[in-house]
């Protein structure tokens, strides 16, 4: 056996003296098990909570609303389903007139979520030297006008003055012009229509409503005469019968960015309408059978008038949710579209299930397939948001096809 040397003794001498000391202090060995069981916990504590992060909201059915009104603005957590009920809630009271954005009855389905309440003011709408007062907190001036129960043509134009004299004006804040356009009858080879126009003269009343004259058609009256209300104008093609029909203009539809709503919210500006056009085409017809038929003009009687619709864009996802993202490795430029399907799907519910047998933060149908992927699938984040990237990369692309796909059916 080989001879100890002086550091093996001298380690050996201070175990006996450790052993000795515990046992003449036998209280001793119980508080050094129970440091050591504290330090294990902790370090156990931390693990969990990297891992899992969602047992602060798994459990929890609240989101946290932003709520701007009457000049003030209110951080509140909430159980409310809809954006009418929180309203009521926090006994914010909407009179006529008044516009909230999301809508009332939008759900809200995540966190930070952004609501504005707009007050009605005083406006006035001037039609041609008739002053309408009325009260609104429309957007845009033909939203104004119609919240004061002016009837618009899509022809017909309306754009907010500035206000001259607060107080005369019985302390209007927004006063909006009406410029009517011209009515008058466009007669296309014997078909009359009633059209509207802001076009001052016949020629430029043709150019607007697309109108193309061929060398064997004329105008009367000529192209250089001046518009007047209820004018009769036509276009006429000797020996040629024609027939017209009328067909609607869908409205078309224009979308803004607005930072104040959340992103995936909207909010309708304006409402659209459709407009109306007259198709009029020359048929040849032989032993009652229809051989050709040939577009001769195609002109918008009534104008559409555009949907404005507001988009949000502000994304302000709170930490642990980011957390969970980041350690399942989705890409920061994703976690908007990422938060507004799982916040949709499940309300970022890790145990989450429906009546259909779907599953999880996402929903997989049927459960089993995330049921089965994670561990400790009721509260593995990490590994749930892990399963839903590779199948919203696999089937959509990316996480913002999966987004699109999501706005479209309400489902992915």
């Amino acid at each position: 056996m080989p001879e100890l040397t002086e550091h093996t003794k001298t380690v050996a001498q201070r175990g006996r003296e450790r052993a000795r000391r515990l046992h003449q202090h036998p209280a001793g060995l119980p508080l050094l098990l129970f440091i050591v069981l504290l330090v294990l916990s902790g370090a156990a504590f931390w693990f969990a909570n990297r891992q899992g992060v969602v047992a602060e909201y798994v459990s929890r059915d609240t989101f946290i609303a932003i709520v701007s009104h009457d000049g003030k603005k209110s951080t509140v957590p909430t159980d409310a389903k809809t954006v009418g009920e929180l309203l009521k809630k926090l006994d914010v009271s909407l009179a006529q007139g008044d516009r909230v954005e999301p809508a009332a009855r939008e759900p809200i389905t995540q966190d930070n979520f952004l609501i504005n309440v707009y007050r009605s003011a005083p406006v006035v709408v001037n039609d041609g030297g008739r002053l309408t007062y009325a009260k609104s907190a429309a957007a845009t001036p033909r939203s104004i006008v119609k919240a004061a129960g002016v009837s618009l043509y899509g022809e017909d134009e309306a754009r907010l003055e500035p206000t001259e004299n607060f107080v005369l004006q019985k302390s209007v804040a927004s006063r909006v012009v009406i410029d009517r356009a011209v009515p008058l009858t466009l007669t296309l080879y014997g078909q009359p229509l009633s059209v509207r126009t802001r076009a001052d003269t016949v020629g430029q009343l043709l150019k607007e409503k697309k109108v193309t004259l061929s060398s064997d058609d004329t105008v009367k009256p000529a192209a250089e005469t001046p518009l007047t209300s209820d004018m009769q104008v036509a276009v006429v093609r000797n020996g040629i019968q024609v027939v017209a029909i009328t067909e609607d203009v869908p409205a078309p539809v224009r979308t803004i960015i607005d930072m104040s709503l959340s992103f995936g919210s909207q909010a309708v500006r304006q409402e659209g309408s459709a407009g109306k056009r007259v198709q009029t085409y020359e048929i040849n017809v032989q032993k009652g059978e229809e051989v050709s038929r040939k577009l001769l003009q195609s002109v918008v009687t009534t104008q559409p008038v555009e949907r404005v619709i507001a988009k949000g864009n502000t994304v302000n996802i709170p930490a642990d949710k980011q957390e969970v993202m980041a350690a399942a490795g989705i890409s920061p430029a994703d976690y908007a579209y990422v938060d507004y399907v799982f916040s949709r799907e499940s309300r970022w519910n890790t145990a989450a299930t429906n009546a259909g047998g779907c599953a999880g933060l996402g929903q997989a149908c049927p459960g089993s397939k995330v049921i089965n992927a994670c561990a400790n699938w009721q509260t593995n984040a990490v590994c749930q948001t892990q399963f839903f990237n590779r199948y919203a990369v696999g089937r959509y692309g990316s996480w913002s096809g999966a987004y699109n796909f999501w706005l479209s059916h309400h489902w992915w």
